[in-house]
């Protein structure tokens, strides 16, 4: 019977999980716009993936070129990946990721000590929270896989404090190697605040206690587990620390601010604290963990789809109200609210108020840390934070840090009723539990009763709209009239919107109450509770997450066909891009410099087909366009610029050419200076000439764009359905050899200097790398150096001088890992023109090799067999060491 209520958990969380996402399978497949995007990322990865079964390392094709280490990367020295998938009993990647959340929450229970149907209610408030669905539903799957493990990671410590230190450390080695593979390392971060708290309020419980060998033993014990859980996900976790130095969440040699920057958004040492704090909260928008649509929910629905209320409008103005959104919050956008469920938020706040077990301080404290560094203000302890505390300005999005709520809120609150339940509640705390319970009842009471409480009803963008509509029709009065009746009716359906959503998790709050109640009376049987949470919690959490992932239908404006919001055919997902009519010219035009093209399209495809993620495409010609662009990825080194305001935010061109543009949140940080101090411009220039409507002034912009042509920018995608505007006469090539090399002192000299030098016969180098880098003693106008063999690691050029001289290769810099050797012999290499690479070639005919080489790579892989072998040997014999006690146990009560 022990094992009963871990049976039927198991079956309730498979249950809920398919359910929710009912419609996943063979035939369709979420829309999952970042999921889409890193398919664009990864496609040459993954192309040479298939063809060589081998990782590319580096991936060319976004943003002239950045390690694939946070694009798309294998490692199957890391053993916790299969086992990743064994506990999502083989599901798929998104009921896997519910199921997870939902088990792994119900393993912090047990750990906990709770009776386990109440564990079931926890863990199924936790899985269907909001939070998770809303990023399930964008394609976070990373982050969410990674919540997953934080709450069985969070229980195993505690367990370990309480008792069981080796059950505990080995459990808490396993979760923390399963949380590490997920690769999301913000996550990861919070994760270290909430093991931090509450292993330092463990051990302070201990030596309170005079336990001190215990917290000694512990702490000792939590210390080689995490190495063990650890050792598995090395190679991610080298390469990632020495890429973050290089990128923008890394530190800056410039001391100047780009043009068109203010004071405030000079170089920092990290990221700026208004790109931190973009997506933070206005104050009245905490609310919305206790009332969902405190701020409206999502800022991507439009007020006027939710009919009910829009009976509160006035006819006249029900049109115009579609120019605003339904969230009137200041987040810079907003997926939806982060609820944490009315029911299980009441009795955490009781839990805080009553509760006797040591966790009620850590947990009180990070409330108020969450709460406050979620704000969108640069109040003192954000500033602070950002300054002074470690790593935390290398994260953006820092309203995060709800998943510590999420985690805390319902595993403390029923964890309080559990022990209510267990040891009744005396007759002394009854009119105390009564109160607080009043308390909080009233609060919400009095939220409904003025809902301005919360913050005001419209937006600044909001109010912006209205004032410049006054503004624009002052002279009108019938406009104006009509302007302020619009906004009547606005704050009208914000108000209804609110008042509806207060109304329900107060309706929710008295049943909660009520239970509590009946508890306190010491004549409530766990197992009532337990049905009516289970029913209660359900309900609130599904109908909420409902909201942001359903299986609802609306037309197709361009198709005119009735589509799921949600939800995309499966070929769509897997194959996320179509080429247009200009991919198609650059395809046609480049193929012919591959040789034997149409057989190396034959190879892919078949590679393609043979992939499970391709199973279900039906029509072949997609895979065969997928296969054709994959070669042509696979064997060319040109680049396209898309000509529009989304280039640096865009998937589609990576997914077809090798792009000046992309979609990662972690570019290289000299990439991204480039970007701000020249490519906009450039970019700029150029469609400021498309808008002449004359192929002579895009051609006299193309000319002055020095670091697009040093990036080898061949093409100019302008439109879908025309050819590209060809850059080939000024975009300087693969490589290059150089007459004369500018020495600067300063990295604010090398920025500079791009703008004033002719990339074509000069470069600019810092004078770090001025015993490398020398000038011809003479200038051989008739050598050349070409590249003659394209992969994704290696670069094969061949050279041919009277003279030695410097050679600039339109490749981005990175110091950790590329190697250059002539003839096979490894040369000194330096920086060229601030993001480009450059050798000294000698006189005479040469092969040039550079090749990615990085030795945290390899090293990484090494760690990561000796880690998973040790860790899984260690976990095996702790189990079977616990196994057998337990066996102990029962055969001695039998006797």
């Amino acid at each position: 019977m022990k094992a009963l209520p871990h049976a039927v958990a198991v079956v309730v969380f498979l249950v809920i999980a398919s359910t929710f996402f009912s419609l996943l399978g063979d035939e369709y497949s979420l829309k999952q716009h970042d999921i889409q995007n890193v398919m664009g990322m990864s496609k040459e990865l993954t192309d040479y993936r298939y063809l060589t079964g081998e990782e590319g390392l580096w991936s060319n094709n976004m943003f002239g070129g950045m390690p694939g280490y946070q694009t798309s990367m294998g490692y199957p020295s890391n053993l916790m990946k299969p086992i990743d998938h064994a506990l999502k009993l083989f599901t798929s990647p998104t009921v896997g990721a519910l199921y997870m959340l939902m088990f792994g929450f119900y393993i912090l229970m047990l750990c906990l000590r709770v009776n386990p149907w109440l564990g079931i209610v926890a863990a199924v408030s936790f899985g269907l929270s909001s939070f998770n669905i809303i990023y399930l539903g964008a394609g976070h799957t990373s982050k969410v896989n990674a919540i997953g493990y934080m709450a069985p990671a969070l229980g195993a410590l505690i367990l370990t404090y309480r008792g069981r230190v080796l059950l505990g450390s080995a459990l808490f080695a396993l979760f923390l190697g399963l949380h590490l593979v997920s690769n999301h390392l913000q996550m990861t971060y919070y994760l270290i605040f909430l093991l931090g708290a509450v292993g330092l309020t463990e051990i302070i419980r201990l030596i309170v206690q005079k336990q001190v060998k215990v917290a000694l033993l512990a702490t000792g014990a939590l210390v080689l587990a995490s190495a063990l859980g650890l050792m598995p996900n090395m190679a991610n976790m080298l390469t990632t620390y020495e890429y973050s130095k290089f990128t923008t969440r890394g530190a800056t040699e410039l001391t100047m601010v780009a043009p068109g920057r203010s004071d405030d958004q000079a170089p920092t040492n990290g990221l700026r604290s208004d790109y931190i704090l973009e997506y933070n909260m206005a104050p009245g928008e905490l609310w919305a963990i206790l009332i969902p649509n405190a701020k409206g929910g999502s800022s991507s629905v439009s007020i006027t789809e939710n009919k009910e209320a829009m009976q509160k409008a006035t006819r006249q103005s029900r049109e115009n109200l579609g120019m605003f959104p339904q969230y009137w919050g200041e987040q810079g956008s907003s997926a939806g609210a982060f609820y944490f469920g009315a029911a299980m938020l009441f009795l955490f706040v009781l839990a805080l108020m009553f509760s006797k077990d040591w966790l009620r301080w850590p947990f009180l404290v990070l409330s108020f840390l969450v709460i406050f560094l979620s704000m969108k203000e640069m109040n003192g302890l954000n500033q602070f934070f950002i300054e002074k505390v470690p790593m935390y300005n290398k994260f953006r999005d820092s309203k995060m840090i709800h998943i510590l709520m999420q985690i805390m809120v319902p595993a403390f609150g029923i964890m309080f009723i559990d022990s209510l339940l267990k040891n009744g509640v005396a007759t002394s705390m009854r009119k105390w539990l009564w109160g607080g319970a009043g308390v909080l009842v009233f609060i919400l009471v009095l939220v409904i009763a003025k809902p301005t409480v919360t913050g005001p009803l419209m937006s600044e963008y909001d109010v912006a709209t209205i004032d410049n509509l006054l503004t624009q029709y002052k002279a009108e009065p019938n406009s104006v009239k009509a302007i302020n009746e619009l906004e009547t009716s606005l704050l009208s359906v914000r108000e209804y919107i609110f008042e509806k959503d207060a109304k329900r998790s107060l309706m929710i709050m008295l049943i909660a109450a009520g239970l509590v109640v009946a508890i306190s009376f010491n004549k409530l049987k766990w197992y009532f509770f337990a049905g009516a949470m289970m029913v209660m919690v359900t309900v609130d959490m599904w109908s909420i997450s409902s909201r942001y992932m359903n299986e609802e239908k609306r037309k197709n404006p361009r198709t005119e066909r009735m589509e799921y919001k949600y939800y995309s055919k499966s070929e769509d997902r897997v194959l996320p891009f179509t080429p247009d009519k200009c991919d198609d010219y650059i395809l046609q035009k480049e193929k012919v410099s591959v040789p034997d093209f149409e057989a190396k399209v034959a190879e892919l495809q078949q590679k393609i087909e043979e992939s499970p993620v391709f199973v279900g495409v039906k029509d072949k010609s997609k895979l065969k366009f997928s296969a054709e662009y994959g070669v042509l990825q696979l064997n060319t080194d040109y680049r396209v610029l898309l000509a529009n305001g989304s280039t640096f935010s865009e998937a589609n061109v990576p997914y077809f050419h090798k792009s000046i543009g992309g979609y990662h949140a972690a570019k290289l940080k000299r990439y991204q200076e480039l970007i701000d101090f020249y490519l906009l411009n450039e970019i700029g220039a150029i469609t400021d000439a498309f808008g002449t409507g004359s192929i002579e002034s895009v051609d006299s912009a193309l000319a002055t764009c020095n670091a697009l042509n040093m990036l080898n920018t061949k093409y100019v995608k302008y439109s879908a359905d025309a050819p590209p505007i060809e850059n080939g006469s000024r975009a300087l090539g693969n490589s290059w050899f150089v007459e004369r090399i500018k020495l600067v002192p300063t990295a604010d000299d090398e920025m500079t200097s791009i703008a004033t030098i002719n990339p074509a016969v000069e470069a600019v180098v810092h004078q770090e790398f001025s015993s490398v880098a020398k000038e011809p003693t003479q200038v051989d106008s008739s050598a050349t150096i070409q590249l003659i063999e394209y992969a994704s690691k290696a670069l094969t050029y061949a050279s041919h001088s009277s003279a030695e001289a410097p050679a600039i290769f339109s490749e981005i810099y990175y110091p950790a890992g590329w190697v250059c050797r002539i003839d096979g012999n490894e040369i000194p290499t330096f920086r060229a023109n601030y993001v480009l690479r450059g050798a000294m070639i000698p006189a005479g005919d040469h092969t040039v090799v550079w090749s990615f080489e990085p030795t945290s790579y390899s090293k990484g892989i090494l760690i990561n067999w000796v880690g998973s072998f040790s860790l899984i040997f260690f976990v095996l014999c702790v189990l079977g060491f616990s196994a057998k006690r337990e066996f102990s146990k029962e055969e001695s009560k039998v006797a």
